[in-house]
This record gives structure tokens, sequence and C-alpha cells, in this order.
């Protein structure tokens, strides 16, 4: 076990007992910092389009990357929101310091934030050092679509890299290779589905490659892991508007998502549906 004063201590059930260890190694290295990603106009029209759909006093789980803290960003005027995510960065400390998070609309561990890792810069870090409205929890806990769903208006906001027509994502490979690891993305879009009054997004842009990739896909690349299920699947965003999925037909799924591709691939992405009947 690595001890290092610069890591903050967290309130939760996060700490290890010096009985459980058996060994220790003593460091004073900087902690890794990784600020705001970069966000362009891409990112902020799909932050407005997410940002459009979310009331005041909804739990927020937010992934990592661009377009989630583009989301964010355009919160700041919201009113009475929660955190229960799985990870803290300097996007949700942003919206923490706006002062739209109160945590006093949440059903679950109402006045406080829970989490299971961080993210961020050093001022994030020292944010959390002892704060008492902030707790961080084993994964098994706060990604539990069981307890997470407890909060009314549970907000999943996560990225993805590929959609197909049924709405299954892809955010974890490009084809077989390997791109992430599987994180929460599955358990809090589920968690949403549970909540009253929750919604799930997943959001992505509507193209790769300089553009000359369409991500909206009749079938995922072969070898794609699916991360988030056609049967999980809730509302998917890019930059040009908003499907929403659940209790859709494949017929409706593939309108919608045409609808909201690059209009350079739409007719090709049409075509494609003919051919598969998915417009039957």
């Amino acid at each position: 076990m690595e001890v290092n004063p610069n890591v903050p201590f967290t309130n939760g059930n996060c700490h290890v007992h010096i009985s459980q260890v058996a060994a220790l190694v003593e460091s004073s290295d900087p902690i890794l910092e990784v600020g705001l990603p970069k966000i362009g106009p891409v990112q902020e029209a799909i932050g407005r389009y997410v940002a459009e759909l979310i009331e005041d006093g909804s739990t927020l789980q937010i992934g990592y990357g661009g377009i989630p803290d583009a989301v964010v960003m355009q919160l700041t005027h919201k009113h009475d929101l929660g955190i229960h995510t799985e990870m803290v960065g300097d996007g949700i400390l942003t919206l923490i310091e706006s002062g739209a998070v109160t945590n006093k609309k949440k059903n679950y561990h109402p006045g406080k934030i829970l989490a299971t890792f961080a993210l961020g810069s050093k001022k994030l870090y020292q944010f959390m050092d002892r704060n008492p409205a902030l707790e961080m929890h084993p994964v098994n806990f706060t990604n539990d679509p069981c307890l997470a769903g407890q909060n009314d208006k549970l907000i999943s906001i996560n990225a993805t890299m590929q959609v197909d027509f049924l709405g299954q994502c892809g955010s974890e490979s490009l084809g077989s290779q390997p791109y992430s690891g599987t994180g929460g993305q599955a358990d809090f879009v589920r968690a949403g589905n549970r909540s009253q009054g929750g919604k799930s997004f997943i959001v992505l842009p509507s193209t790769a490659k300089n553009g000359t990739i369409s991500r909206i896909v009749p079938t995922l690349t072969p070898g794609t892991a699916v991360t988030t299920s056609k049967n999980d699947i809730n509302y998917v965003v890019t930059e040009y508007g908003v499907a929403q999925l659940r209790g859709k037909s494949a017929k409706q799924r593939t309108q919608e998502l045409i609808a909201i591709a690059h209009p350079d691939f739409r007719q090709e992405l049409m075509d494609a549906a003919k051919k598969v009947n998915s417009f039957n």
C-alpha cells in the first residue's frame, strides 16, 4: 500500500484499517492531474440539447469526456442539482462552485455528493480533502442501479463511439481493438431507467476522422463490444439533435437515428436501412 500526503482524505466507506495492510510504501510524488477536456462547437451543440432536457432538482451522473463536460457547463443556471456519480472531475466542481448543486432533492443520501473515484486538477483534490459534503464509496455501491435509481430524476450522461440502428452502443472498442474499459455506463443507463423521472443520455459527435466516417451505422463494426444494449438505451444525442429510442420499434429507432446523423451520410444510411429491412 502506498501512503502519499498529496492524496485527499475523504469521508465514506473508503478507508483501509492498518490491520488490513501487509506493507507500506511512503511517497510524496505529485498525484496525476487532468484538466477539463477541450470543448468545441460540436460538444457545445450536444451539450445544449441535453441541458434543455435536465430539470431543476435532478441528480447527475457525469461520465468523462468533452461532451459530458460541455453539458455540465450549461447547467450552472439550474437549481438544487445533486451528484451521484462514478467519477468526480473538474466539470462537476465547476457546477458545485456555481451554486447549482445543493443535493437537497436527492432521495438517496440527501445532502451528500457520492462518487467512487476522482480525476482532475489540484484544485479538485483540495476541494475533496476532508469535505463533509462528499463521500467516496466502493464501485459496487455507487454503481448499483437499484441504489442510484432511488434518486428521482436521475440523469446519466455518457459518451460512446458508435451506435447502430437498434441503439446498441460500442463504447469500449473499435472493432476488436480495445479502446477503454467498461466503466459505469451500463450501470447508470439502467439506473436512469429505474429512476422516477430519470433519463439516460448517450452522447457522441455524428462523425469521426474529420467528418469522413459516420458514427451512426447500420450495424456495429464486427468485433465491437456492446456496452449499452438495445434493451437499455434511452436518449442518443449528436450535434444534430436528440433521438429518443426506449420503447420504440426497430423501424422507429432507425428513423430517429438517421435524423440526427450528419446530413452527408443520411441518404447512405437510408439506403442501407432499406437493404437490411430496417424500414419495413
